[in-house]
């Protein structure tokens, strides 16, 4: 039976060996487990044939990811749930899996062409290994580039983040369909951005993901300075009209 790899990049990080398909593994994570799983689970599909001494269980991963006594496949096998998402070269990451708490998966794939990377203000919700929502005066690409620059005091090795909608109206609101809490601090941290030469402004540590995927702009971002992936999110028609079951239960939540 095929063993898949995936990197677990939501909530927590993880490499995790799977003789499950991507839609049952999903399925398997959000719930048919009885650790508690809640919230939106996002994962990337790993090429099977990487290998890293970071992770020397892989060179034993036919021995350790095998069926159960009872004939059922081995939904996971742990290789490792401590930075991970650093060690993987960005070539190695295939499909990404989005995950309803109900179980319902969206499959996207990553754009061949550059990612869009007009200047700010831009609206970032950073997934993996931070957390943050941060308002910034870049475009994605550049902002993945910063945020994983080793010279600064403070940066990443690599980030995995969703560039959001933040869109206002004639009075200087949030969109009425936006359900971000506590609006009126994020326009203040978009003014704040605007007026000075601040690159980024944090505007919740912990933020909420209620009405996360109703949000999603220009969707997915995986960078490092040497380059950024792109997983363009669907628009709202093809959402309604090809992923008619998911949309309807990612709206929901």
């Amino acid at each position: 039976m095929r063993t898949h790899l995936y990197a677990v990049v939501s909530g927590f990080e993880a490499l995790i060996a799977s003789q499950l398909e991507p839609e049952a593994f999903g399925l398997h994570m959000a719930v048919g487990t009885r650790k508690l799983t809640s919230g939106l689970i996002s994962f990337f599909e790993i090429e099977p044939s990487f290998r890293h001494e970071r992770f020397p269980l892989l060179d034993r991963i036919e021995e350790v990811c095998v069926l159960h006594a009872d004939g059922r496949p081995r939904a996971s096998k742990y290789i490792s749930a401590y930075r991970v998402l650093e060690f993987l070269p960005l070539d190695a990451f295939r499909r990404l899996y989005l995950t309803t708490p109900d179980g319902r998966v969206l499959s996207l794939s990553h754009s061949a062409t550059p990612p869009p990377d007009d200047r700010g203000p831009s609206l970032f919700h950073e997934l993996c290994p931070l957390n943050p929502l941060v308002v910034s005066a870049l475009g994605p690409s550049t902002f993945a580039r910063h945020m994983t620059d080793s010279t600064r005091a403070i940066s990443v090795p690599r980030l995995f983040f969703a560039d959001l909608r933040l869109e206002l109206d004639d009075y200087g609101h949030l969109a009425g369909d936006l359900s971000y809490t506590n609006a009126a601090h994020l326009v203040e941290c978009l003014r704040q951005v605007e007026a000075s030469d601040k690159l980024t402004k944090t505007v919740a540590r912990n933020p909420s993901t209620q009405g996360f995927f109703r949000a999603i702009r220009r969707g997915f971002f995986l960078g490092d300075p040497t380059g950024v992936r792109w997983y363009p999110f669907p628009t709202r028609e093809e959402l309604e009209i090809h992923h008619s079951w998911w949309w309807h239960s990612a709206s929901a939540h």
